[in-house]
C-alpha cells in the first residue's frame, strides 16, 4: 500500500499514473501493529476501512499490471548504469575571498550555495533528473551552479591551487548531432565537428548569402518549434528562405522524424512520445515534439559519454587528480592536477565515441581549461 522506491521510479520515467497509497494515518497504525512489519508483510486490512482498502488495492493491481507490460531496457541499459556518474562526483573548492566578495554582488542569491566549509569546500552537488520532462538536471542541494551567472564561476579554484585548473569537457553542438543520428538519413559525406559548417559546404557552398551563423540560426529555429515568420524576423536579408530551411530540414530528415514522432504521440492519445532509449516524454503540443525527443536523448548520450569518462579515470588510477565536481547541462566540470593535463584530449575522445547504440557517431567534446578565470 505503499510505493517502494523503483516502482516510484518507473512510473516518473514511463509517464505511468500513480497508485493511491494509504493515507498517512493508517501508515503509522500499521507501525503500531509491529516495528517489524513492512511493505507487502502488513495486514492492511486491518488499518483501514474495507471499502478504501478495497479501493486501493484495486489501484494498485491495475498499477503493477501496467509496469508488468512495459519494456524496462530503458531503466536498465541506460538510466541506472549512467546513475554513477553522480556517484563520482566530489565537492568543489571555493576560492573563500572571492565567496565573500561575490555574496555582497549577487543579486540572484545563487552564490550563498557555494558557502565553503572549515576546509575551503562546498557541499557535494545533488542532482535530481526525473522532475524535468525531458531529463535535464534540477539542483536539489548543493552548489547552483545550473542558475550561477558567469560572472561569478571565479568562486571556483582548484584545489591543488596554481598547480591544478577547473575544466570543462564540452560537448559541441550536441542536439542537432544528436538529430541527425537518430533521424536514420546521415549524409554520406564525413560529418565535421563544426556540425554547421558541414551543412554550409554541403548544401551552400556557392552561396555566399547562407553563411555558417545563417545555418545555425535555421537548425535550432527548426529544433525549438520556431515558425517561419519568427524566423523570417531573424533573417530578413535571405531572399527564398522557405527553400534554404526546406534543404536543411531534408539533411537533417527532419520532416520524417516529425511524422514518425506525431504518430507515436496521437497513439498515445497525446499524452507523450519515446526517446530513442525508451524513456517517455510528457509532451502537450505537436510543435514540442521534436525538441523533446532530441533533447532527451541528447541527455542520455552526454551521461553515457560522462560514464565512459569517469569509468576510464578510475581505471587509470587517477581518482586522486581527475575529480570530477558538477555537470552543467551538456558538460562535466573536472578539477585536474596538471600531471594529468596530458590525458584532457583522450577524455574528450573517449566521451565523444562508443555510446550506446550510437557507436558510428562521434559526438566531439570541446575543452575549456578557463572555465574558472576570470
Amino acid at each position: 500500500m505503499v510505493m517502494d522506491y523503483i516502482d516510484q521510479l518507473i512510473s516518473q520515467l514511463y509517464l505511468v499514473k500513480q497508485p493511491q497509497q494509504a493515507p498517512e494515518r493508517f501508515i503509522r497504525a500499521f507501525k503500531g501493529l509491529s516495528p517489524r512489519l513492512q511493505g507487502n508483510a502488513v495486514p492492511w486490512h486491518l488499518t483501514m476501512p474495507e471499502k478504501l482498502y478495497n479501493e486501493i488495492a484495486k489501484d494498485q493491481e491495475r498499477f503493477h499490471t501496467e509496469l508488468s507490460s512495459l519494456d524496462l531496457s530503458y531503466l536498465q541499459d541506460v538510466y541506472i548504469p549512467t546513475q554513477k556518474v553522480f556517484d563520482y562526483l566530489q565537492p568543489a573548492k571555493i576560492n573563500v575571498e572571492r565567496y565573500q566578495q561575490y555574496s555582497q554582488l549577487d543579486q540572484t542569491g545563487h552564490i550563498q550555495s557555494f558557502k565553503p566549509n572549515q576546509d575551503g569546500y562546498a557541499n557535494v552537488v545533488e542532482y535530481d533528473r526525473v522532475s524535468n520532462i525531458t531529463g535535464r538536471f534540477k539542483t536539489v542541494s548543493g552548489p547552483m551552479l545550473l542558475h550561477l551567472p558567469k560572472i561569478y564561476r571565479s568562486v571556483l579554484e582548484s584545489r591543488w591551487k596554481d598547480n591544478g585548473t577547473v575544466v570543462s569537457l564540452d560537448y559541441k553542438s550536441l542536439e542537432p548531432r544528436v538529430l541527425l543520428a537518430t533521424s536514420g538519413t546521415q549524409p554520406k559525406e564525413e560529418i565535421e565537428k563544426d556540425i554547421y559548417e558541414s551543412v554550409r559546404t554541403s548544401l551552400f557552398q556557392d552561396n555566399p548569402e547562407v553563411n555558417r551563423d545563417v545555418v545555425k540560426k535555421i537548425v535550432l529555429s527548426e529544433l525549438y518549434g520556431a515558425g517561419i515568420e519568427t524566423l523570417r524576423q531573424r533573417l530578413p536579408n535571405i531572399r527564398d528562405l522557405e527553400s534554404t530551411v526546406g534543404q536543411i530540414s531534408d539533411w537533417f530528415g527532419l520532416e520524417a522524424m516529425r511524422t514518425k514522432l506525431y504518430e507515436q504521440w496521437k497513439e498515445t492519445g497525446n499524452r507523450y512520445i519515446a526517446n530513442f532509449y525508451g524513456r517517455r516524454v510528457k509532451t502537450e503540443t505537436s510543435h514540442t515534439l521534436v525538441n523533446h525527443y532530441v533533447q532527451s536523448t541528447a541527455m542520455d548520450v552526454a551521461m553515457l559519454g560522462f560514464l565512459n569518462i569517469l569509468q576510464y579515470v578510475e581505471e587509470l588510477d587517477k581518482q586522486e587528480y581527475i575529480i570530477p565536481i558538477f555537470i552543467l547541462h551538456d558538460a562535466l566540470i573536472l578539477d585536474i592536477h596538471e600531471n594529468s593535463f596530458s590525458l584532457i584530449n583522450g577524455l574528450c575522445k573517449l566521451g565523444s565515441v562508443d555510446i550506446k547504440k550510437l557507436e558510428t557517431t562521434t559526438f566531439y567534446m570541446s575543452t575549456d581549461k578557463g572555465f574558472s578565470t576570470l
